[in-house]
């Protein structure tokens, strides 16, 4: 079958791409902006991008047509689908339908750390001797892409509350069964669809209403968000996990050693190569999943020991010698104060400068402006591109932020880095979009 998606250099849609390539279908797509790590894989895997939404395209005559979320009615290609009465369908109906099911899915949901934890689970599944299929909306760094169709009966599914697609303005999680099903937190993000956190958390009801009273449902302890959504009702196994030993599962610290403690239980050591107290959350969730499909607590532990992290999730940039440089895949207050408070506790004595470029659309917003203006209080400096669409004075409200520079572009921004003294300095690059402006910008300045 030839399969033609629309937006493929979403993370998503390019994972769903490979996915359908493995499956043995004939993949091409179009978007207007692919860049790395999904253009890389894209083209490792040989499937062919159009740079644009010409309806020329459909010359191509493919058998299906997967309309990601970036389309909109107002598309002349869209009009030309609809009117002509072509075959199409969602990328998450395609992958629910013809990838999960009749799989063992491991389901990772929630505001922050989705990647991260899938990630987790996905590599540990391997370091436990199985061969998982996987869809991250980014790349394990032990991996060779973000998606893999697998060959045991386990797939990680990164869960996204993000709406499906233009006719189907229901969560993506909603097509996906789950035998586990992990929410890791629950705030306000997405302002462009979602008006607050009550109809997020209406989105996830739908969902755990129609999972199986079987499937297994991990949250972290004491978190309010959460509790209300499952008092809106929850009919399935739940258990806790935290840092608190409140939890049905949580790491506490023991002398000089982290151990993972389950009841009245204790596991191995922990011994991570990620740091920040969010990834440790990251990592007690997704131990309390690989639990909740029958692997030995020690066995998981030596196997989460071994994980390299994610590209672009708090990734060490190895090219930069002289200093640490850090690239982060920011979208939301909450991610950059966990971001720059993480360098800050592991690097107490240097100080930390921040390029942050605020992309999304919760950030154009201004919904959450008294978040991000505090979400950067504890670094040193912070060079900051918000573009001109804005709908809040940021440069206003930073103002009386010192070491906080407020610019109109990447390259003002890239400018503005002459003004510092780099001695000492370590670098946390945060933007959703590419970071390889301000790579480059920092290989010429350090």
């Amino acid at each position: 079958m030839h399969i033609h998606i629309l937006g493929i250099c979403g993370t998503f849609m390019g994972s769903l791409a490979v996915l359908a390539k493995e499956s043995g279908h004939h993949v091409t797509g179009s978007d207007i902006n692919c860049y790395p790590p999904i253009s890389d894989q894209l083209d490792e895997m040989g499937i062919d991008v159009i740079p644009n939404y010409d309806v020329d395209q459909l010359k191509l005559s493919p058998d299906l047509i997967v309309i990601g979320n970036v389309m909109t009615r107002d598309t002349e290609i869209i009009e030309y689908i609809l009117n002509h009465g072509l075959t199409y369908t969602s990328g998450p109906e395609w992958l629910g339908k013809n990838i999960l099911a009749n799989r063992r899915v491991i389901s990772i949901a929630g505001t922050h750390g989705k990647t991260t934890t899938s990630s987790i689970i996905a590599s540990a599944l391997k370091e436990l001797g199985e061969d998982p299929g996987y869809l991250i909306g980014g790349v394990p760094i032990n991996f060779e892409a973000s998606a893999s169709l697998g060959s045991s009966p386990y797939f990680v599914i990164e869960a996204d509350e993000y709406d499906t697609a233009f006719f189907d303005k229901r969560s993506k999680f909603i097509h996906y069964p789950a035998e586990t099903f992990v929410i890791n937190n629950l705030e306000f993000d997405h302002a462009d669809i979602f008006k607050d956190l009550d109809q997020i958390k209406w989105h996830f009801h739908q969902l755990i209403r129609s999972l199986p009273s079987k499937t297994e449902v991990r949250v972290p302890i004491n978190d309010d968000n959460i509790s209300d959504l499952l008092d809106m009702g929850n009919w399935s196994s739940t258990k806790s996990f935290g840092l608190s030993d409140e939890a049905d599962y949580s790491i506490i610290s023991n002398e000089e050693n982290l151990h993972i403690k389950e009841g009245d239980v204790l596991h191995g050591n922990l011994s991570p190569k990620l740091f920040g107290k969010h990834n440790l959350m990251n990592i007690i969730s997704a131990f309390s999943a690989l639990r909740s499909i029958g692997f030995e607590g020690d066995k998981i532990l030596d196997a989460i020991n071994q994980f390299n992290g994610v590209k672009r999730r708090l990734q060490q940039l190895d090219q930069f010698i002289s200093h640490n440089v850090f690239d982060d895949f920011a979208h939301h207050p909450t991610a950059i104060k966990y971001g720059i408070n993480a360098i800050k506790e592991r690097f107490p004595d240097q100080k930390l400068c921040v390029l942050a470029e605020l992309a999304s659309n919760t950030m154009r917003k201004g919904t959450l402006k008294d978040e991000v203006v505090n979400s950067f209080s504890e670094a040193d400096y912070a060079f900051i591109s918000a573009s001109d669409d804005f709908e809040w004075d940021i440069e206003n409200e930073f103002g009386s932020h010192e070491g906080v520079h407020v610019v109109k572009s990447n390259q003002d921004l890239i400018n503005k880095l002459v003004s510092i003294d780099t001695d000492g300095l370590n670098f946390l690059i945060m933007t959703n979009k590419s970071s390889l402006p301000f790579i480059n910008a920092l290989e010429s300045r350090i």
